[in-house]
């Protein structure tokens, strides 16, 4: 997955948690696990990062 993909992922994983955490209610009767959503939070931290991290590396190859 591209870094930038990987960021967009990550960034509405964490907005979706949020989201989850905010309207609860509406979130179980969708079916949701609410008390998961920390977890998906978490999965997009880690997204954001990774591609923050990977991007940040991959910075000096091919600039000639």
């Amino acid at each position: 997955m591209p870094m930038n993909n990987a960021f967009w992922v990550g960034l509405v994983c964490c907005l979706v948690a949020l989201a989850i955490q905010v309207f609860p209610d509406a979130a179980f009767r969708a079916g949701v696990n609410v008390s998961a959503a920390w977890l998906v939070f978490g999965f997009g931290v880690f997204l954001i990062l990774m591609a923050a991290v990977l991007s940040h590396t991959g910075s000096g190859r091919g600039s000639r």
